[in-house]
């Protein structure tokens, strides 16, 4: 089925990446794919404000998700709740004792797989915060048709995600291990989708391993400036 904007079903938007666009937060990075841009910003590893919050043995991770205007929602919470579980699985927080690591997440631009764009910023500002992590996760977005034939969108639009009987937001560890990290679904379709075959799950992993090599190069080009020497 063609899409309006002329990709095919597995095909992502191109993605782009700022790093460091925040010079006061310890570490930053602006994530878009196509329209939808999310900025994240990370504070700390640093002293808790409160004891209360102090854990003796790990750090405490911090997740707030900002909209693009107004006050948080059920939906901001929702997915500060599911950016929250990435993380804390990927950060190594026995590392940092006795410390806190704020991740804040504010909306730009919506234009669909707004959950799978701020996990992709958050990832990339904790990497240029310089906090220790076991893996990179990559977070892609489906969207499920299922009339009048089935069909599943790689990272849909705010216009197709209209059209989608259930939306998927996945993170897969980049460690190359092929294992998905975490998998949320509405309308209980995920167990249907993720057994409709090799087709739709090599996509899935290609566009992985598409996002793994692009951060890598925009990381890479990032330290080229460290350590290039001074004229």
């Amino acid at each position: 089925m063609a899409r309006r904007d002329g990709r095919s079903a597995n095909q992502l938007r191109p993605p782009q990446v700022e790093l460091r666009p925040l010079q006061r937060a310890d570490g930053s990075a602006r994530f878009r794919f196509g329209d939808c841009t999310v900025l994240a910003a990370v504070y700390g590893p640093k002293e808790p404000r409160t004891r209360h919050r102090e854990l003796c043995d790990r750090c405490t991770l911090d997740v707030v998700v900002r909209p693009r205007v107004g006050i948080p929602g059920p939906q901001e919470r929702q997915m500060e709740a599911l950016l929250a579980r990435q993380l804390e699985y990927v950060v190594l927080a026995t590392e940092y004792p006795r410390t806190q690591i704020s991740v804040i997440v504010q909306m730009s631009c919506c234009d669909g797989s707004t959950a799978a764009v701020a996990g992709n910023a958050a990832h990339l500002a904790l990497l240029d915060a310089g906090v220790a992590m076991k893996a990179t996760a990559m977070c892609v977005a489906l969207g499920v048709k299922l009339s009048p034939e089935p069909v599943i969108w790689l990272d849909p639009t705010e216009l197709e995600e209209a059209q989608c009987d259930a939306l998927i937001s996945l993170s897969m560890d980049g460690s190359r291990r092929r294992q998905v990290l975490q998998g949320v679904s509405r309308h209980g379709v995920f167990p249907r989708v993720s057994r409709r075959g090799n087709g739709a799950s090599a996509a899935l992993w290609d566009s992985g391993q598409v996002l793994e090599a692009f951060m890598r190069m925009s990381l890479q080009k990032r330290l080229e400036g460290f350590l290039k020497p001074n004229a």
